[in-house]
């Protein structure tokens, strides 16, 4: 194996997937036999910056609970640093969301792990700052495991860092501090989420910012199954979503007896159904998770030793037919290899129809200077067929249409396109926010970026370059 396929000491197999915090992949621990993953982040340029982060994923390294993804390693380069964690078999809850709503149990399961996880961060004053339903796994066995503290930072400090939009609190918008108190403020928008089926700040298919400052919409009264919504639970949810931190929970201790109380008053043999609700969503684990075990011998040393038969030598090892037929036959096999590769690696073509974006700019809001829309498009167009050479775009707006119109009759014979990408801007008071969403007959997969409006063009396309990569990394 190269030394491209490790990580200090930990072999690595494949991409699980690449997102705006870093790329994750899932490697082996030959030492302990067991599966681990590897989370990617670039160090920043300035030495005490990079210090700083090292500092921080130590910290977080040192969180050790049942309830969190466990930090087994930290491996620092010149240029990135790699947190080697637990590998969790199962799903995230963003996978089981996609598939089915939980049950009232389901949702109080949820809550009570995440809970206690962020107990746990609060006693070591650590924020984890992007609470959301992708960085919550769910195990096998029906249990939560919170992750992804890679951007988590002390309690008190000014969360500065790239989050998800759908995690921002009322203060971080503000530039304000941050305490154990916006957590719970992202514990609440994934409760309500939970309960209603979308967050509660979604405004035209994408988070609204100002909304936060709003406060949060009434939960509605049943469940999609027809279950009531305690009472206990509404108010719950409706205090953590206070635009005020003063309003809100002031620690994880009272939410978590608010949790244990109203999970008191359902029947003691459904409080964890979470397994069987999960389950046809866990992953798959296949053969191809785990590593071949061949002995180095023989992978490197292994020579035969059967009899040359009448008609043969060998050389290296390798037996050779002095008949022309066979020969010949020999000869092509490599070449028949060698076209099979090729035809592998061809990208293959991946039909994408984009309707009309939905574009809203609020008077007195600009984007780049100097840039407009079609730039902003453009910069999509780019940056997916850089993730995905095998795109083939369609599209009403310039940057997506077509310069030349095919009449054939193989091209008015051909079916629409399998999969739609919509695109939707929406701009105020200071704010855009860039929802991208990725939709097929059976599958949707939405990821979006926060900009700061009349901020440089290429700190845009950064967060663009960011979004595009993980929305078209995570296949369906």
């Amino acid at each position: 194996m190269s030394i491209e396929d490790r990580i200090g000491p930990y072999r690595i197999l494949r991409l699980i997937r690449r997102g705006g915090q870093g790329s994750v992949f899932l490697g082996f621990d030959d030492r302990l036999n067991r599966r681990v993953v590897a989370k990617l982040y670039p160090l920043p340029a300035d030495p005490a910056r990079s210090k700083e982060v090292l500092r921080e994923a130590q910290l977080v390294a040192g969180l050790d609970s049942p309830r969190v993804v466990q930090i087994y390693d930290v491996i620092v380069g010149d240029t990135h640093l790699a947190m080697i964690m637990e590998y969790v078999p199962g799903c995230d809850l963003e996978e089981l969301l996609n598939q089915c709503d939980l049950s009232l149990d389901g949702i109080l399961a949820v809550a009570t792990d995440v809970a206690a996880a962020l107990a746990l961060a609060r006693q070591q004053r650590i924020v984890h700052g992007d609470l959301k339903p992708s960085n919550v796994l769910v195990t096998t066995d029906g249990r939560v495991k919170l992750t992804d503290f890679g951007i988590a930072q002390a309690q008190g400090s000014v969360h500065s860092r790239r989050g998800s939009p759908s995690c921002l609190s009322p203060e971080q918008l503000q530039g304000r501090p941050l305490d154990v108190r916006s957590d719970l403020f992202a514990l609440g928008c994934l409760l309500f989420r939970l309960i209603a089926g979308r967050h509660p700040f979604l405004r035209n298919g994408a988070v609204e910012p100002a909304a936060l400052l709003e406060g949060a919409p009434a939960l509605p009264v049943t469940l999609t199954d027809g279950t009531p919504v305690p009472s206990d639970l509404s108010g719950l949810v409706t205090d953590l979503l206070s635009a005020d931190p003063a309003q809100r929970p002031q620690n994880t201790h009272e939410v978590r007896q608010r949790l244990h109380g109203i999970a008191s008053t359902l029947p003691r043999s459904l409080r964890f159904p979470l397994a069987e609700e999960a389950r046809p969503a866990f992953r798959e684990e296949t053969s191809d998770e785990l590593p071949l075990q061949i002995p180095a011998s023989l992978r490197h040393q292994g020579r035969s030793r059967m009899p040359l038969a009448p008609g043969q030598w060998a050389l290296f090892g390798l037996g050779r037919h002095w008949g022309r037929r066979r020969w010949l036959a020999i000869a092509a096999v490599p070449l028949v290899a060698l076209a099979g590769l090729l035809v592998s690696l061809w990208p293959s073509s991946h039909r994408v129809h984009v309707p009309q974006p939905q574009i809203v700019l609020e008077p007195g809001i600009a984007l780049p200077e100097g840039r407009d829309t079609d730039w902003l498009l453009a910069q999509v167009r780019d940056q997916a067929l850089q993730v995905e050479p095998g795109l083939v775009l369609s599209g009403e707006v310039p940057p997506f249409r077509s310069s030349t119109l095919d009449r054939s009759l193989s091209a008015l014979r051909q079916p629409p396109p399998p999969e739609q990408l919509r695109i939707v801007l929406h701009c105020q008071q200071g704010w855009c926010v860039l929802g991208l969403e990725r939709e097929r007959e059976t599958w949707r997969r939405y990821r979006q970026a926060l900009l700061l409006a009349g901020a440089p063009a290429v700190h845009w396309q950064q967060l663009i370059e960011l979004t595009v990569a993980e929305l078209f990394a995570a296949e369906g």
